[in-house]
C-alpha cells in the first residue's frame, strides 16, 4: 500500500454532521372497540287478538292452450368422406392401358377405374367401372366393379343411384369383402332416406356376423343412429357409451358425440348432453354443426343453464343466418332469455321468429309463453303490450279467452276495475264450462271480495263450486267462499266451507289458518264451546302450524301480566313454536324473540322475526319488530338489512332503540361521524340503560377514529358509574362495557406512551376479567409496545405474565422474540437465550426468525459463549445477505473471532462488512480492520482502514479511535508530519474523550510537537 498524500489525508478528515438515532414509533393501535350489545334492551310488546284474514292458496296463470311441438330430431345422416371403403389394390403402372380402353376387357378397365378412383378423378373412373359391369359376365368382377361403381357414385353425390348399386353386390355374395362393404353402405342409405328400421336390420347383421376391423365402429355407430331413429333413446345411448368406450376412429367418436349428447337430452340427462355436445361443437366445422349448436342451446336451458344456452344460438344464428334450424334457435332463444328476465330482448327475438316461421305454428305459442311469463313475473307494462298485440291478431277461441283472462286479471291487480271484469266476464260466457271459464268466475268473486261485496263473492264462489274444478281451484274457492260467507256475517256457511275444505285438503298449507278461522266461525255463530274445542283440539293436533290460538297466547299474556316471566316464556314459546307467523302469534312470537335475544339466541329467532316483519308491515308494533329484526341482524353480522329496519322504525315509536341500532351499523362499518350523530340522538332521546349504551357507543366510535383525548373523558365517566351484571337499565355500566372500555384506555395509555396507565390498566384487566380475551390481548399490547419503546422491564413484566398466565394465547407466539429481548436488555441473558434457542429451533420458516437469530447470537455472547455468537452472527449474515441487520453481524462475527485472534476469519466478514454499509456498523468495523492490520504490522493498511472508520462517521467514537490508531500506524511508517496533522485533528474534534485526548498530547509531546 502507498503512503497516503497529505491532500488525501486532508480529504478523509473532513467531518460530516453528527448522526441520531431516530425516535421509536408509537404503539400502533391494532384493535376497534365494538359496539354496543342491544339484546338487553328490548321491552316485551302486548297485542290485542283478532280474527287474522285467511289468505287464499296461490291460484298460478293456466298453461296456455297451444304449446311447442317436441323439438324435431335431426336428420339421420352422417359424413360419407368418412367411412371406410373396402381396401383397394395398389394400382399398376399403365393402369388404363389399350386392353382396357381399347378392348374393352373388364378386369381391365376395373383396374383403371380403380386407378382414376384413387387419383380423385371420379367421372373417368365412373365411366370406366360402368363400362367394366356393361361389358362383364364374370361374377367377380362385375360384383368388384359394381361395388366401386357405388362408391364412385356416393363421391359423385349421386346418391339416389347408390343403393341399386349396393344392393346388387349384396345380392350377389352378402358374405364376400364387397358384399360385407356394400351392406354397410346401404345402412347409412338407408338412415339417409329416414329408414331406421331397414337401417337396424343391416347393421345387426353386420354386427352378427365376421367383419374387418375398419367397420366395426362405423356399424356400431349406424346401428346406433338406426336406434335413436326409432326413439328407442336408451338403447342407442348404451350402444353409443359402450362404443365411445372402445376407443373408435376420431370422426366416429366426434359424430357418437353429438349423437349421444341429444340422446342424453332427450332421456333428461342434460349435464350429460352439454357435455357431449360441447365435445363435439368444439371439435370444428362438421355437417351436423348447426343442428349441434341448436341442441346445445336446447339442452343447456333444460339443465337450468339460460346463459349458455342464450350463447349457444346466438352462436348459431350468427355463424349460419340460412340455418333451416334458424326458427328453432330463435324460439329457443326466446325461452333462454325470459328465463334470464331478459324480457325486451326476448320480445326482440320472438319479432324476427315472425318472418322465418312459414309453417305459423311457433309465433303464436311463443308469444303466449311469454305472456304467461309477464303474468308470472307481475311485469303489467309489458303484459299490457303484449295483450293489444296478441288481441290484434286472428286467434284461436281458446288462445283469445287465455289473452282475455290474463289481461281482465291483470286490470284487476291495476285497480281497473270496470275493464278486469269486462273481459273476465267474457272468458266466462264465451268458454263455458272449461277451466278458462272457472278461472275467470274465481278472480271475479275475488274482484267482488276485494269491494267488499261479501254476498255476492259468496253467491259467484257457491255457483263456482257446483262446477268441476281443478284441485288447486277448488280449493282456493272453497276459502274464498268462507272467507266471503264470514265477513258477510253468515257464519253457519262460513262454518260449512271452511269445515269442506279441511275435509277435501287436510295436508294443504291454508289447512292450519282456515281450521282458526273455523273456530272463530264457530265463535260468531254463539257455539262457543264448538269453538274452544276447536282451537284446543287446533293447538294440540297442529303442533307445527303457524297460527295460534287465542286461549294460549291470551294465557301467555296473563302470565306476564302477573309477573311470571318464566311462565310467560313458555307459553310464548308453545305458540311461536306450534303457530309462528299468525297475526295472533305475532306478539307471541315477537315476544319470545325478544327473550331469546336477551339470551345470546338471536341467531334462532331471526327467520320468525322476518316473517313477523313481512307479514305484519301495518302493524302497530312493526316498529318493535323491526327493531327486534334488526338486532338480530347485527348479531348476525347482517348490518345492511339490520339498517333498513332501523331506519323504518325511526321515529315510529322506537326512536332511541332504533338510533341505537343505526349507531352500531355505522360503527361496524367505520362510519365514526354517523356513528357518533345516532348515538348522541339515542341519548338524547331515551333514559336509563338507552343513555348508558348510547354513550358506550360515543366512546367506541371516538376510539375508532382515534380521538383518544374524546374517548378518555367517555370511558373514565363511564367507568364511574355503578357496575351491574346484566343490562344498564338502572343507568349502570355493564361488565361487557367495562371490559371494552378498559381494553381501549389500555391502548390508548399505550399509543400515548403513557405507561403506567397502560400497565394499570391491563392488570385491572386481568384482574377482573381474567378469562376475557381482551385480557390476555391487553398483556400482549402492551408488551408489543413497550418493546418497539424499548422500554424493556415494562414489556419484560408484562410478558412474563402473560406467559405464566395464558400460555397458550396468540399475543404469546407473537411476541416470543419480544419477550426474549426484553429479558436479554434487563440483564436475564440465560433466560433470553432459553427462551431465543426455543424459539430458533422451532421455528424454521418464521419471518421473525432473522431477528431471532440476532438476538440469540447477543445473549449467546452475553453468557460468554463467544464462539457461538460469532457462529449465529455468521449464519445470519449468509441467510440474511441483504438484511438490514447483516452489516452489524459481520461486524461482530468478525470483532468476536478478532478477539479470539482469529484475525483470518475475522478478515473476510469485517471486509463485507465495510463493503455492504457506510453507517457507524462500518466505521466500527474500518476501525477493527485497522487494529488487525496494525496488530499484523500492516501499518499502510492499518492507516487506510483508520482513515476509512474517520471518514464514514467522523462524529462517532470509532472515528475518535480510528484517528488514534491511525496516528500511532503512521509514527510507526516514520510519518512524523502525518501523525502530527491527525492527533491535532483529533484534539479538535467535538465530544473527545478524556483519555484519548491525554494520549494524543503525550503522542505529540514525544513527536516534539505543540
Amino acid at each position: 500500500m502507498m503512503p497516503l498524500t497529505r491532500t488525501l489525508l486532508m480529504l478523509l478528515l473532513i467531518a460530516l454532521g453528527p448522526l441520531t438515532a431516530p425516535p421509536s414509533a408509537p404503539a400502533e393501535i391494532t384493535f376497534k372497540l365494538p359496539p354496543p350489545e342491544l339484546g338487553a334492551l328490548l321491552p316485551l310488546a302486548a297485542m290485542p287478538l283478532d280474527k287474522p284474514q285467511v289468505a287464499l292458496p296461490g291460484v298460478a296463470a293456466p298453461a296456455p292452450p297451444v304449446t311447442f311441438a317436441e323439438l324435431p330430431p335431426p336428420r339421420l345422416v352422417g359424413d360419407p368422406a368418412h367411412r371406410p371403403i373396402a381396401p383397394p389394390p395398389s394400382p399398376r403402372i399403365l393402369a388404363c392401358n389399350p386392353v382396357g380402353t381399347v378392348l374393352r376387357v373388364a378386369s381391365e378397365l376395373v383396374e383403371c377405374g380403380r386407378a382414376r378412383y384413387q387419383r380423385g378423378d371420379f367421372e373417368e373412373a365412373r365411366q370406366a367401372f360402368q363400362s367394366a359391369v356393361q361389358g362383364s359376365s364374370d361374377r367377380y368382377v362385375l360384383r368388384e366393379a359394381r361395388y366401386w361403381l357405388g362408391e364412385t357414385l356416393l363421391k359423385l353425390g349421386r346418391t339416389s343411384e347408390v343403393e341399386r348399386v349396393f344392393l346388387l353386390v349384396a345380392q350377389d355374395d352378402p358374405r364376400s369383402e364387397f358384399g360385407i362393404y356394400a351392406r354397410h353402405q346401404l345402412g347409412w342409405a338407408a338412415l339417409e332416406r329416414n329408414e331406421p328400421a331397414r337401417a337396424l336390420v343391416y347393421f345387426e347383421d353386420l354386427l352378427r356376423g365376421s367383419l374387418p376391423p375398419a367397420l366395426v365402429s362405423h356399424a356400431r355407430h349406424g346401428r346406433a343412429m338406426s336406434l335413436y331413429g326409432l326413439k328407442r333413446y336408451q338403447e342407442a345411448r348404451d350402444e353409443w357409451q359402450r362404443l365411445l368406450t372402445q376407443s373408435p376412429p376420431r370422426t366416429v367418436a366426434t359424430e357418437a358425440n353429438f349423437w349421444l349428447g341429444d340422446t342424453l337430452g332427450r332421456l333428461g340427462d342434460h349435464k350429460g348432453a352439454i357435455s357431449r355436445l360441447q365435445a363435439f361443437t368444439s371439435a370444428g366445422p362438421h355437417l351436423l354443426i348447426e343442428t349441434a349448436l341448436l341442441r346445445l342451446g336446447w339442452w343447456s336451458r333444460a339443465a337450468g343453464q339460460p346463459l349458455e344456452a342464450a350463447k349457444a344460438y346466438r352462436g348459431l344464428i350468427s355463424a349460419y343466418p340460412k340455418s333451416s334450424e334458424l326458427v328453432w334457435a330463435r324460439l329457443g332463444l326466446v325461452q333462454a332469455l325470459l328465463d334470464l328476465d331478459d324480457y325486451p330482448a326476448a320480445r326482440e327475438e320472438a319479432r324476427r321468429l315472425d318472418p322465418i316461421d312459414r309453417s305459423g305454428k311457433l309465433v303464436i305459442p311463443t308469444l303466449l309463453l311469454m305472456r304467461q311469463w309477464l303474468a308470472e313475473k307481475d311485469r303489467a307494462e309489458e303484459a299490457r303490450a303484449l295483450d293489444d298485440q296478441l288481441l290484434g291478431q286472428t286467434l284461436e277461441p281458446a288462445s283469445r279467452a287465455y289473452v282475455l283472462l290474463l289481461s281482465g286479471d291483470l286490470a284487476r291487480r291495476s285497480g281497473q276495475a270496470g275493464e278486469a271484469r269486462d273481459r273476465l266476464e267474457l272468458v266466462r260466457t264465451s268458454t263455458p264450462g272449461s277451466e278458462l271459464a272457472h278461472q275467470a268466475a274465481f278472480r271475479l268473486a275475488r274482484m267482488d271480495f276485494d269491494a267488499r261485496e261479501f254476498a255476492q263473492a259468496e253467491t259467484v264462489t257457491e255457483r263456482l263450486l257446483r262446477e268441476r274444478l281443478s284441485p288447486e281451484l277448488r280449493a282456493a274457492a272453497l276459502v274464498l267462499a268462507g272467507e266471503a260467507a264470514y265477513w258477510a256475517r253468515h257464519y253457519e256457511q262460513a262454518a260449512r266451507y271452511y269445515t269442506t275444505f279441511l275435509t277435501e285438503f287436510p295436508t294443504s298449507a291454508s289447512a292450519p289458518p282456515v281450521s282458526l278461522a273455523l273456530g272463530w266461525a264457530e265463535f260468531r255463530r254463539g257455539r262457543r264451546d264448538a269453538a274452544r274445542e276447536r282451537w284446543t283440539r287446533f293447538a294440540q293436533e297442529a303442533s307445527n302450524d303457524p297460527r295460534a290460538p287465542q286461549a294460549l297466547l291470551l294465557a301467555a299474556e296473563l302470565a306476564e301480566q302477573a309477573g311470571d316471566r318464566q311462565g310467560a316464556l313458555a307459553l310464548f314459546d308453545q305458540v311461536a313454536s306450534r303457530y309462528p307467523g299468525t297475526e295472533h302469534a305475532d306478539v307471541a312470537t315477537l315476544n319470545r324473540a325478544i327473550l331469546l335475544i336477551g339470551a345470546g339466541r338471536a341467531g334462532t329467532v331471526l327467520p320468525e322475526l322476518s316473517r313477523l316483519v313481512e307479514r305484519a308491515p301495518l302493524s302497530s308494533y312493526g316498529p318493535r319488530m323491526r327493531v327486534a329484526r334488526g338486532i338480530a341482524l347485527l348479531t348476525e353480522r347482517q348490518s345492511t338489512d339490520a339498517e333498513r329496519d332501523f331506519r323504518a322504525a325511526v321515529g315510529q315509536g322506537e326512536d332511541a332503540l332504533a338510533r341505537l341500532g343505526l349507531g352500531v351499523v355505522a360503527l361496524e362499518r367505520g362510519q365514526w361521524e354517523e356513528a357518533s350523530r345516532q348515538f348522541a340522538e339515542a341519548r338524547d332521546a331515551g333514559p336509563g340503560g338507552t343513555v348508558v349504551t348510547a354513550e358506550y357507543g360515543l366512546a367506541a366510535a371516538a376510539f375508532n377514529q382515534r380521538k383518544l383525548e374524546e374517548f378518555n373523558r367517555f370511558a373514565t365517566a363511564l367507568l364511574d358509574r355503578p357496575s351491574a351484571p346484566g343490562a344498564s337499565a338502572a343507568g349502570s355500566v355493564t361488565p361487557q362495557m367495562t371490559v371494552h372500555l378498559l381494553h381501549g384506555m389500555e391502548a390508548a395509555a399505550a399509543e400515548g406512551k403513557r405507561w403506567s396507565d397502560a400497565r394499570t390498566f391491563a392488570l385491572r384487566l386481568v384482574r377482573e376479567f381474567s378469562t376475557h380475551p381482551a385480557a390476555p390481548a391487553a398483556l400482549a399490547e402492551v408488551g408489543s409496545a413497550a418493546a418497539r419503546d424499548q422500554q424493556w422491564p415494562l414489556a419484560r413484566e408484562m410478558y412474563q405474565l402473560l406467559l405464566a398466565r395464558y400460555p397458550d394465547s396468540p399475543g404469546l407466539r407473537a411476541g416470543r422474540v419480544d419477550l426474549g429481548e426484553a429479558l436479554l436488555r434487563t440483564g436475564a441473558a440465560v433466560d433470553a437465550r432459553r427462551e431465543l434457542e426455543a424459539f430458533v429451533g422451532s421455528s424454521p420458516g418464521d419471518p421473525r426468525l432473522p431477528r431471532a437469530t440476532l438476538l440469540l447470537a447477543e445473549a449467546q455472547e452475553a453468557t460468554g459463549n463467544r464462539s457461538a455468537a460469532a457462529d449465529l452472527y455468521t449464519r445470519y449474515a449468509t441467510t440474511q445477505p441483504a438484511g438490514k441487520e447483516t452489516p452489524g453481524a459481520l461486524m461482530a462475527a468478525g470483532r468476536l473471532l478478532q478477539g479470539d485472534a482469529q484475525w483470518e476469519r475475522a478478515r473476510p466478514l469485517l471486509e463485507r462488512a465495510i463493503a455492504s454499509t457506510d453507517g457507524e456498523v462500518a466505521a466500527e468495523a474500518a476501525f477493527r480492520m485497522g487494529e488487525g492490520f496494525r496488530a499484523a504490522g500492516q501499518q499502510e493498511d492499518a492507516v487506510e482502514a483508520y482513515m476509512t472508520a474517520a471518514y464514514l462517521v467522523p462524529s462517532s467514537p470509532w472515528a475518535r479511535r480510528a484517528l488514534v490508531g491511525a496516528a500511532q500506524s503512521f509514527t510507526a511508517l516514520k510519518q512524523n508530519d502525518s501523525a502530527v496533522i491527525v492527533y491535532r485533528k483529533l484534539l479538535a474534534s467535538t465530544g473527545l474523550e478524556p483519555e484519548l485526548a491525554t494520549a494524543a498530547r503525550r503522542a505529540l509531546q514525544a513527536l516534539g510537537a505543540n
